[in-house]
């Protein structure tokens, strides 16, 4: 099975490379590799709580590796216990850290069929692309769901929290040539957008084979304001990690 990608990110308008919460895996530009199965991810670290960059890396990377969510929450506790903060720090970081995550996991078929899985917590989100056509989009398929609360994965271990996870998996079968595209919320929620009014989100994100292709499209379409006011993108970090493969 051969795949292989690309990986483009940018955080909020205004804020520095360091402030960039998401995080991806494979975290490198480009990758083209030949494997029997492949594993890879999107999260989204929420802003308002503590090390959410980190904990958003954890978890990619424990997706990939399919490393227990409690060892990623040892990791995270071990990690920032090491810290020096201030008490108002260490009081935020009491209430953990908090982020979604799209997953895709590509196998080799024995038979005819070539399956993939696509997991998710969270409004991170993943697009089957099929000759230019979205096959799917999951788990959210229409802009108006997205919201300000979406499920989470908290960095500690609470009973409460775990059960208000959802953790939602969708199987399928990829054949020569598909793409994926596993985006963080922002730019999911306006694709699917365009989706909906243009019919062209697929043509559009399969034309972004460069970093400047990113940037250009993000900021014309933060700056776009809509007729209720609204930005066309929500001024949010943004990820899209493109991945096609063939056997």
């Amino acid at each position: 099975m051969h795949v292989f990608g690309k990986l483009f990110w940018l955080p909020k308008n205004n804020n520095s490379l360091a402030e960039y919460e998401d995080a991806a895996f494979p975290c490198v530009e480009q990758f083209d590799s030949e494997v029997s199965e492949f594993k890879c991810a999107v999260a989204d670290g929420a802003t308002e709580t503590s090390f959410a960059a980190l904990w958003a890396k954890l978890l990619v990377e424990g997706y990939a590796e399919k490393t227990e969510l409690a060892m990623l929450r040892k990791r995270w506790n071990a990690d920032v216990r090491q810290k020096d903060l201030p008490w108002y720090a260490e009081e935020k970081l009491e209430k953990g850290a908090y982020a979604a995550i799209a997953g895709l996991h590509l196998k080799k078929g024995r038979g005819k069929k070539n399956i993939f899985t696509v997991e998710a917590v969270g409004d991170c989100c993943v697009f089957h692309i099929r000759e230019n056509n979205m096959l799917s989009s999951f788990p959210l398929s229409a802009s108006e769901q997205f919201n300000n609360s979406p499920a989470l994965i908290c960095s500690h271990d609470d009973a409460s929290v775990d059960a208000a996870m959802k953790r939602l998996t969708q199987k399928g079968e990829w054949k020569d040539g598909d793409s994926f595209f596993l985006l963080s919320d922002a730019i999911a929620c306006w694709a699917l957008k365009r989706q909906e009014e243009m019919q062209d989100a697929a043509n559009v994100l399969q034309n972004i084979e460069t970093q400047e292709d990113l940037c250009r499209l993000v900021d014309e379409e933060r700056h776009l304001i809509l007729e209720d006011g609204r930005p066309a993108m929500k001024n949010d970090d943004v990820t899209l990690l493109c991945v096609t493969v063939c056997s």
